[in-house]
């Protein structure tokens, strides 16, 4: 269940200490890194924390908690949804209109040198079939490019969680990042005027415009998920009785869920701002293109500014990240050089043992063959590293676990990233009638747009009335099957473009087009606004869901690692982004991309079994020994 707070601090803190006595560390003389120091440094700010969540109603008045029977019999449905959390979406649909905004000429703007004949603002002269261009680099570079883009723009936000959770906060962090967006903002649209582009200035400025775009995106995107989720403060579900009289539970994972898809439906509303954007480099100039989402991004600090004592802010708690960084070297001490014997003491200690204070300590005095094995785990240059107690450890193990299944996400963002890269480029290739190669790719954010809602208020609703829930598992599997149909219908395509054009599989530099609209290439942005539905929110979700409250941003940040490894994979094949290797290059991706889900979810199916007791680690329900069991059978 995904909240950023406990209901009950005592129960929170009992739920996630082992039964053992870890009260004193190993190294008194070491400052204690304990789940009691963070809920103390994380809460004190507010004295009405606990009574801001107590199990009552905005009346004060005492819920009710279900029962089993409940749990197993009336319907859930999702809580409302606090104001705060809507000023968040605001602030994430105003970047993403600059980002989707700026980023969708990119590939027009990279690949296509200056149209002959027109007025050196990017523009083709009125009729002329010719699409939209300024610097000339082919698609090859332009894909590249924009690989490379994506790359930083996903990998950053692993120094905007480190930075958030360490020092600033996740608001102040997303606040001082706007501006550094915005400097990348100003430095792309002034290059990209027309005299700036004669003085050659075009591809220097769009470099480091790009650099420091990807650099602020960065920062906002590892904590405004995490800030809107932190807005729904409760964590323990509870019985309504409806006008019409029926009995249901409301549900915060429910609600979480409702979020999320909330803020995506928004952030794929802010993406349209790719139509308007398209639009303005074909008729009127790159320049108009990039200025328009410049001046929409203000929305954001102006919204942040303006609903700052509105937000649920949880303080900075300390760097965890060298903690984490430690931990996980002492339990995989010796993996690397002697990984035989670290197999068969591992089989008896356990990984995640080897790195609790309790289990050094308790060994301490015990036999030889003991000693010899904690030796090896814990040499005595590494003995000061353990500032932490054992609740630790079992907190890094559960983001270890949450992650595991970000493993497979880059086969998966292959095909997703080829709606903004090689497939824009294939619409060039094909009949226009006017309609600029890369406006298709908005049909992907306006199917969603769509879909999320119908999903959100028809499809699961329905699903849990029938007794079927669609768990996350599943759902993410299915993305990853849709994406890999997007790409075989992309294949199929690409085949009868080379067949329909005089050039044959040269399209890409001939002056005749294929014959074929550019309006058949909508469905495979239609199937992969489906995969993403199921993939990408639910990971969204998934990732909340199952992060300690302590760790949220940064496994956040691993998943949109996995994203940036995706793009850099990408970058990796963009030589065969080209003609006549484009049909191989879909189904390659196609291929990887079903034996990804296939394996994704021969590894993890069975957690869906278990997907409530896990959620509850940490919540005040279950602790970790009650589901303990469920991970045994699983591995």
């Amino acid at each position: 269940m995904a909240t950023a707070r406990e209901v009950d601090l005592v129960n929170a803190d009992t739920a996630l200490r082992p039964s053992n006595d870890q009260s004193t560390s190993v190294y008194p003389s070491e400052k204690k890194f304990s789940s009691d120091d963070h809920d103390h440094n994380t809460y004190e700010a507010s004295s009405t924390d606990i009574d801001a969540d107590s199990f009552v109603d905005e009346d004060g008045n005492p819920l009710e908690e279900p029962t089993e029977e409940d749990q197993r019999t009336l319907r859930r449905i999702a809580d409302k949804i606090p104001i705060a959390a809507y000023s968040v979406v605001i602030v994430e649909l105003c970047e993403r209109f600059a980002y989707y905004g700026l980023s969708g000429p990119f590939q027009n703007y990279l690949q296509n040198p200056l149209p002959d004949g027109g007025s050196g603002t990017g523009a083709p002269p009125p009729g002329s079939p010719a699409p939209a261009g300024a610097l000339g680099r082919t698609q090859t570079t332009a894909t590249g490019l924009q690989n490379m883009f994506s790359f930083l723009a996903y990998i950053t936000p692993i120094i905007g969680a480190i930075i958030a959770d360490s020092k600033w906060g996740r608001y102040k962090t997303i606040t001082v990042f706007c501006f550094i967006y915005f400097i990348g903002l100003l430095i792309i649209t002034l290059t990209s005027i027309p005299s700036a582009l004669r003085a050659g200035a075009g591809f220097p400025g769009w470099i480091v415009g790009a650099i420091i775009v990807a650099t602020g995106t960065g920062g906002i995107k590892a904590n405004v998920s995490p800030l809107v989720a932190d807005q729904y403060r409760k964590s323990r579900m509870f019985v309504r009785t409806l006008p019409s009289g029926e009995r249901v539970i409301v549900d915060p994972n429910v609600t979480i869920t409702r979020i999320y898809n909330i803020f995506y439906w928004c952030i794929n509303v802010g993406s349209l701002s790719a139509i308007a954007t398209t639009e303005s480099e074909r008729h009127v100039g790159f320049w108009l293109a990039y200025l328009l989402p410049t001046v929409v991004f203000l929305g954001t600090p102006i919204v942040l500014i303006a609903s700052r004592k509105a937000y649920y802010k949880v303080p900075p708690k300390g760097s965890i990240v060298m903690e984490v960084w430690r931990c996980w070297r002492i339990a995989m001490g010796g993996f690397w050089t002697h990984p035989i014997r670290f197999l068969r003491e591992t089989k008896e200690t356990g990984i995640w043992n080897r790195a609790k204070p309790h289990f050094h300590k308790t060994i301490q005095g015990s036999g030889a063959a003991d000693e010899k094995i904690v030796g090896r785990a814990l040499d005595s240059r590494r003995e000061h590293w353990i500032t932490w107690d054992d609740a630790f450890v079992e907190e890094v193990k559960r983001t270890a676990r949450a992650c595991q299944i970000f493993l497979f996400y880059p086969l998966y963002w292959i095909s997703y990233n080829q709606i903004t890269t090689n497939l824009v480029s294939m619409a060039g290739t094909m009949t226009l009638n006017g309609t600029p190669n890369d406006l298709i790719q908005n049909f992907d954010p306006i199917a969603l747009i769509i879909l999320i809602p119908i999903m959100d208020t028809l499809v699961y609703p329905g699903l849990r009335r029938m007794g079927f829930v669609a768990r996350p598992i599943f759902r993410i599997w299915l993305g990853f099957m849709f994406g890999a149909l997007a790409m075989v219908y992309s294949a199929v395509l690409q085949h009868f473009i080379y067949k329909t054009n005089p050039c044959g599989s040269f399209v890409s530099s001939c002056d005749t087009p294929s014959s074929l609209s550019v309006w058949i290439q909508v469905p495979p942005y239609v199937l992969i606004a489906i995969s993403e539905i199921f993939a990408s929110i639910t990971g969204l979700e998934y990732a909340y869901n199952k992060a300690p409250k302590r760790m949220k941003s940064v496994v956040m940040s691993v998943f949109l690692f996995m994203t940036a490894i995706g793009n850099a994979i990408n970058a990796a094949l963009s030589p065969v982004a080209e003609d006549p290797k484009l049909v191989g290059n879909y189904t390659g991706i196609a291929i990887a991309s079903f034996l990804a889900g296939m394996a994704f979810y021969l590894c993890f199916y069975k957690r869906d079994q278990y997907e409530e007791s896990e959620n509850a680690i940490g919540k005040g329900h279950r602790t970790n020994d009650e589901v303990l069991k469920h991970q045994e059978i699983e591995h």
